[in-house]
């Protein structure tokens, strides 16, 4: 009789603890996931510094369990006027090139692709054209005067990723490593982002502006059919796509997903600007900001927009197997 109540009362304890025990245990599992991701995004940052070819060996039983890919994850597309005093503008639209230009001095258009090049020519400084070329990959749209002078550039870069999806009790903690940033979400939870991708301003020691955007493509190579623990993170060099004098600066990511961190990236690059705009000086700011609509549905551009400045953008391709 003493022995079934004591057996009664701890299946009752049992019963009590059981939340408590389940939650401890995805306390843990959160902690070593969140530490992981953040070891393995640090080591995709150092290997995509190495030359072409060279890497790191990754060994984690975790990463290897839990690690999937995130095709096309963000699609970026900039550009910027580099000679001249024109304001040129080319928009991409159901595979249709639109290229237009203030002061008409645009006269030749060339399309580069991994696979190949075309090029076609304006009529009064602006037309439309498709291609035939692949948009699968990185693309450089390079518009010219009649002297062919280079006075225009726009790029658009798609951008694979990876996530980390650790099984939790209640649902699974999901982290994505997507062009250097680290982006967390539990269940049913918003999502947060412990670190941003790589763009930057700076006052340069004689007073000028430069802008700096490093881009990083993360390839997964046959990892989903493997069992090992080992990684192998390598780099595959690494692309230049601006390194010029530049003005008229414009800066359109794309993201998917339905809970997408677009608005903490606009929040985090131009709430300066926001500030200065609600206190009636933004005649005096420098940085980011919102190009066109406030609402940043336009991309963003750098501040003060009369200023001109140096681009530099480069493209870390690294692929893991």
């Amino acid at each position: 009789m003493l022995l079934a109540m004591v057996i009664s009362t701890m299946a009752g304890v049992v019963v009590v603890m059981q939340p408590f025990m389940d939650a401890l245990t995805d306390n843990r599992d959160w902690t070593s996931g969140s530490v992981a991701a953040t070891q393995f995004n640090d080591r995709i940052l150092v290997a995509a510094e190495s030359p072409p070819g060279t890497g790191i060996v990754v060994s984690s039983q975790h990463i290897s369990d839990t690690l999937k890919p995130l095709r096309n994850a963000e699609i970026w597309r900039f550009s910027a006027d580099l000679f001249g005093h024109d304001r040129v503008d080319v928009s991409l639209a159901n595979g249709l090139f639109n290229v237009t230009s203030l002061n008409g001095t645009a006269a030749t258009v060339e399309i580069r692709t991994e696979s190949g090049s075309e090029s076609w020519t304006l009529q009064e400084g602006e037309g439309e054209n498709s291609t035939n070329l692949s948009m699968q990959s990185w693309m450089v749209v390079d518009i010219m005067d009649s002297q062919d002078h280079l006075i225009h550039r726009w790029v658009q870069v798609p951008l694979d990723g990876v996530q980390l999806r650790t099984p939790l009790n209640e649902g699974t903690f999901q982290i994505s490593l997507i062009n250097g940033a680290l982006i967390e979400q539990r269940a049913n939870k918003p999502i947060e982002v412990q670190s941003y991708p790589r763009l930057d301003y700076e006052r340069t020691l004689e007073g000028g502006l430069r802008v700096s955007l490093v881009l990083i493509d993360v390839e997964i190579s046959g990892i989903e059919r493997s069992v090992e623990q080992s990684i192998d993170v390598e780099s595959q060099g690494a692309l230049l796509f601006f390194d010029h004098e530049a003005r008229n600066l414009k800066i359109m990511p794309e993201f998917t997903g339905v809970d997408n961190p677009e608005s903490r990236y606009l929040r985090h690059w131009t709430d300066a600007y926001d500030l200065h705009r609600a206190t009636g000086d933004s005649a005096d700011y420098t940085g980011f900001g919102p190009n066109g609509r406030v609402s940043g549905a336009e991309g963003m551009t750098l501040y003060p927009s009369t200023e001109d400045f140096h681009f530099d953008v480069i493209l870390q391709q690294v692929v893991i197997q």
